[in-house]
């Protein structure tokens, strides 16, 4: 578990360095093979984890909101022996949720020729529709028109006859956790395969611009390091990307040139961070010659002591030798002195006897 933590905040790091620092780029681009990889499979991942988060919250909130709105304003019906009818003198039309499913219209009395003509201004004003008849629905989009026969869809749930009240009790028995939970892993599964391939694309491309700018600015990286710089460079536009699609989801704000924005920055963090790598490689060459030309200061420095010393030694010797030249000297001089000293002595002590 400790382990697992540890991983995590390593990419959270990471994802941190990515967008602010570029002076790691370097370090990204010296990864391993397949490091670069993971943490483009992490990214994807946690990307689509929180936009299939809220793809789910929304289609379950908007379903609930479509529930209520159609129980409240759909009139009495029933179904039986393959025929649909309802309660009311004057055609249902509910236009509420047109932006969701398009128009919904409940007509048991039309045939199902008659749509088009009496609904046409309904079915394009969101250009979509659900119409109800008598014995079929009919679900108009801009590309396809469908047709489902009632007792074709029921046969398969053995279903005869039913009401309103039997529709809204058999809907509340459905357990929305395990429908949302549904939802979520059906999205997850599509979106990150969508995602992949999208994002793939992109650093594919991004990584031949960082190989291409490489070249022009003479550091010559290769492909794999390349594919590390644009994987990071990356991590910006996803998130900004994530930010965009919740954004977009809740409020319905629009970007109009969002992608270009999105390709960008992209472009932008790819040029900067090989800049970076060629001024970081200036920058340690001219500290290479720094040292360099430091250590040969030093050892000119250390050559000219050896010399002093050399000097110092070769004088220090001559003097030692006019010491001992000057100590014989002296030492043969005495001798000298001694020895003019003792003729005297003797003759004297040799007249003395004689007296």
């Amino acid at each position: 578990m400790a382990e697992e933590t540890k991983k995590e905040e390593g990419f959270f790091k990471k994802v941190l360095k990515s967008i602010k620092d570029f002076d790691k780029y370097e370090d990204f681009a010296l990864e391993g093979k397949g490091v670069a990889f993971k943490y483009l499979i992490k990214l994807i991942a946690i990307f689509c984890a929180i936009v299939c988060i809220a793809y789910t919250a929304k289609i379950v909130t908007n379903v609930n909101k479509l529930y209520i709105g159609l129980k409240e304003k759909l009139p009495e019906f029933s179904y039986q022996e393959g025929k649909l009818s309802a309660e009311a003198e004057e055609p249902t039309i509910i236009e509420d949720y047109g932006e969701m499913i398009g128009t919904i219209i409940l007509d048991t009395n039309i045939e199902q020729g008659e749509i088009k003509e009496k609904y046409n201004e309904n079915i394009n004003k969101f250009g979509a529709a659900v119409v109800f008849t008598k014995d079929a629905v009919q679900i108009y989009n801009s590309s396809t028109n469908l047709t489902y026969k009632y007792t074709d869809v029921l046969a398969n749930y053995n279903v005869q006859s039913f009401n309103k009240q039997d529709v809204v009790n058999e809907i509340e028995k459905l357990n929305v956790v395990s429908i949302s939970l549904s939802v979520y892993c059906v999205m997850y599964l599509y979106l990150f395969i969508l995602y992949f391939v999208s994002i793939m694309i992109d650093v594919l491309i991004l990584s031949l611009l960082a190989y291409i700018v490489s070249r022009f600015s003479r550091i010559k990286l290769k492909y794999e390091p390349s594919f590390n710089v644009a994987a990071h460079s990356i991590t910006l536009p996803v998130l900004l990307n994530l930010t965009y699609i919740i954004v977009n989801l809740f409020t319905g704000f629009e970007i109009k040139y969002f992608q270009i924005m999105y390709n960008t920055i992209s472009y932008i963090y790819v040029v900067v961070a090989i800049l970076m790598i060629k001024t970081d490689f200036i920058n340690r060459q001219a500290e290479l010659i720094k040292i360099a030309q430091e250590q040969l200061k030093v050892k000119e420095e250390l050559e000219k002591q050896k010399e002093e010393e050399k000097e110092k030694t070769k004088e220090d010797k001559k003097e030692k030798q006019e010491d001992d030249s000057t100590k014989e000297k002296n030492k043969e001089k005495k001798k000298k002195e001694e020895s003019s000293d003792e003729p005297i002595g003797d003759a004297t002590f040799n007249s003395t006897d004689n007296n």
